[in-house]
């Protein structure tokens, strides 16, 4: 089955052949769906087949924080429901009232009959606050949850022993694809050059360190590094500084303002030239402290491009010729190097 049957399958298994879905079935989704963005949303990538089809069943609602009456309201009168939960968490205090409030209408949804999906992207947020919060609130969404969707098998073996559910419970479809765009390298790195004068040459060679800027990136560890190799070996760091990281994104400004061969582009990229840093890049680079699943990942394999990334979560059971996996530091340090070097092999 492919990704889209399988995720119909998902659903279709929340209901008893003696419910009646004749009428079709509401699938509230959270958070938003960025319908701008159909080429780069998580989401509308997820449910694409569905949203494009007129006569399917499942009648999508993008739902945002204020809109969770809605699904309430759906079960409390009777309607088959779905709620497809993705990214739970608290942040700050401000996000905290907000979970207060989730959690409170999905227990009342799950109380009226809804059906709970949770995807789980994350085994805890990335940047470590509110750790205790947090536990509480994704062990009780894993137990109300009807079905919790992992995208691999070591993502469930993982999560499974972790909220002590039931392998029973986890359903594994993959990440959706992302479409990708590529261009001619050279043809690439001229555009990338006129929008953003970042005087790159074809001859020389291109990391891409890609996405929102955060500590758990480790990408100064990367930048460092980078310092010692010589001026053709180009590391660029793109993306936008993910809230709560300016001090981090200050530290990695100063370790490229000192280096003649680190670009750092510290802002959001369109959609339409995403495929320019991917057509232009030689190797993708990823540093995570820890990782479950990446969209950053996903999308460098759409383009092709040669990957770089830690033996963890997911990435662990990436394979073929162009994935080198590290298991800690200096293997990171070793696989750029040999990379740049032109020895991709372990022998």
């Amino acid at each position: 089955m492919n990704l889209h049957e399988k995720l119909l399958s998902l659903y279709d298994s929340l209901f008893s052949e003696n419910e009646d879905t004749a009428a079709g079935i509401d699938l509230f989704v959270v958070p938003l769906i960025r319908f701008n963005y159909k080429k780069s949303d998580y989401l509308y990538l997820l449910y694409k087949e569905i949203l494009e089809n007129d006569e399917s069943r499942y009648r999508v609602h993008s739902t945002s924080i204020s809109e969770h009456w809605k699904f309430v309201w759906n079960a409390f009168r009777g309607k088959p429901t779905i709620l497809h939960y993705h990214w739970l968490e608290c942040s700050d205090f401000k996000s905290l009232l907000g979970i207060v409030y989730k959690l409170f209408c999905i227990k009342l949804f799950k109380r009226f009959g809804g059906k709970i999906v949770w995807t789980i992207h994350n085994k805890m947020p990335h940047d470590r606050r509110f750790k205790n919060i947090n536990e509480s609130i994704r062990s009780s969404m894993a137990q109300r949850a009807d079905l919790l969707h992992v995208h691999c098998n070591t993502a469930k073996r993982e999560l499974c022993k972790f909220f002590d559910q039931p392998e029973s419970k986890f359903s594994v479809i993959p990440h959706p694809e992302y479409p990708a765009e590529k261009l001619p390298r050279k043809k690439a790195i001229h555009k990338l050059n006129r929008k953003r004068d970042l005087q790159l040459s074809a001859d020389d060679q291109i990391f891409l360190m890609f996405g929102n800027i955060s500590s758990y990136k480790q990408i100064d560890k990367v930048a460092k590094l980078f310092e010692q190799l010589p001026e053709n070996k180009k590391l660029i760091i793109v993306g936008p500084v993910k809230k709560g990281q300016m001090v981090y994104y200050h530290k990695i400004k100063k370790i490229s303002s000192n280096s003649s061969n680190i670009r750092l582009i510290p802002h959001f990229i369109p959609e339409a030239d995403v495929p320019l840093y991917h057509s232009a890049a030689d190797c993708v680079l990823f540093n995570f402290r820890d990782i479950l699943t990446s969209g950053g990942v996903a999308l460098a394999q759409s383009y092709d491009v040669p990957i770089i990334a830690p033996s963890k979560g997911c990435l662990s059971e990436l394979n073929g010729d162009n994935v080198y996996l590290f298991e800690n530091e200096d293997e990171l340090n070793s696989r750029i190097i040999n990379f740049a070097s032109g020895v991709t092999s372990d022998g």
